[in-house]
């Protein structure tokens, strides 16, 4: 048996020596493979003399098995793109930059505010000395009723006929002033302390040929909001001057000539409301306007004998008139 299983070679010689091809060709001996081959169906045979004991099973216990044939299924893609790590950091970096506008804008208002309240507190003990040193913070005071003689030139229903008259009278060198009241328009063209005065007047203007009317003209009382001593004082003090302004102003306009004694008066009188400085509502400070402006003007014709000065006086009474009615 052991011979029967070697398997037998032949070597070919050429001209006595050994040749080993690069393939080496095997030659089977084929007597010793029949033998091998009847072996091997002897041990087929006690093979199936043996009994094999199988267990019963019913048809239903067996599976039939089939080949399975899987394929992987595909990776879907996500719709969404990967986070990289820059993307992971673009909501903390911005995150810190609005929070670091925020912080600064709401550190800047605070500072704003602390600065605000510290101005506010340095202004206010300077406003109260003021206030002490004045006597007058937010005060009301009274201006009087104001009753004089006034020299009327016409009466309009339209402010263009009104105007039309006002051009005519300063072409004339007459002081004019419209005044509307009840719906009317009214020119003036002088002011006297009286209308006995201001009768006395009318024939100033008659050489330049102009019509003119002496009447009364009244104002009541009003109030007005102060905030110093000098507009409380000049509130007093402004109605009294006026008066004696105009007294001396319509005995120029009639005579030519201005009285020295009248003039010391008004000259007193003028020269105590101009040193009221501090004179800043805006009524109080029109009204202070016109009547220094209409003593200097008749303090210059007592002067210069110019008679332009004497008509710009009796404007600045006329427009200090307009300004006292409120309309």
């Amino acid at each position: 048996m052991d011979k029967a299983k070697k398997k037998a070679k032949i070597t070919v010689k050429v001209g006595g020596k050994k040749e080993q091809p690069e393939d080496s060709v095997k030659v089977h001996d084929w007597k010793a493979a029949e033998e091998t081959a009847a072996a091997q169906e002897d041990s087929a045979k006690e093979e199936e003399s043996f009994e094999w004991v199988l267990p019963e099973l019913d048809a239903d216990q067996i599976e039939e098995f089939r080949p399975i044939h899987y394929t992987p299924a595909p990776k879907k893609k996500s719709i969404f793109p990967k986070k990289t790590a820059a993307n992971r950091a673009a909501p903390a970096i911005l995150f810190s930059v609005v929070s670091a506008v925020v912080f600064g804008a709401l550190l800047g208002f605070v500072v704003l505010k602390f600065i605000a309240y510290g101005d506010h507190q340095t202004k206010l003990p300077n406003q109260q000395a003021e206030g002490a040193a004045t006597g007058a913070a937010q005060q009301e005071a009274r201006l009087p009723a104001l009753s004089i003689g006034i020299i009327q030139a016409g009466v309009f229903s339209t402010e263009g006929a009104a105007s039309k008259v006002s051009r005519e009278l300063a072409s004339k060198k007459v002081p004019s002033m419209q005044l509307s009241m009840d719906g009317q328009r009214y020119i003036f063209a002088g002011v006297a302390d009286s209308p006995g005065t201001a009768k006395k007047m009318e024939s100033a203007w008659k050489d330049k040929g102009v019509e003119l009317y002496a009447k009364e003209i009244s104002f009541s009382s009003k109030k007005v909001q102060t905030t110093t001593k000098d507009e409380q004082i000049f509130a007093r003090e402004t109605v009294p001057l006026f008066q004696k302004l105009a007294k001396e102003t319509a005995a120029a306009v009639q005579n030519g000539e201005v009285s020295p004694d009248g003039m010391k008066t008004v000259g007193t009188a003028a020269g105590n409301v101009k040193k009221l400085a501090k004179v800043r509502q805006e009524t109080l400070g029109r009204l202070k306007k016109y009547e220094t402006a209409a003593y200097e003007s008749l303090a210059a014709y007592q002067k210069s004998g110019n008679r332009q000065d004497l008509t710009d006086a009796e404007q600045n009474l006329l427009d200090y008139v307009k300004v006292y009615s409120g309309h």
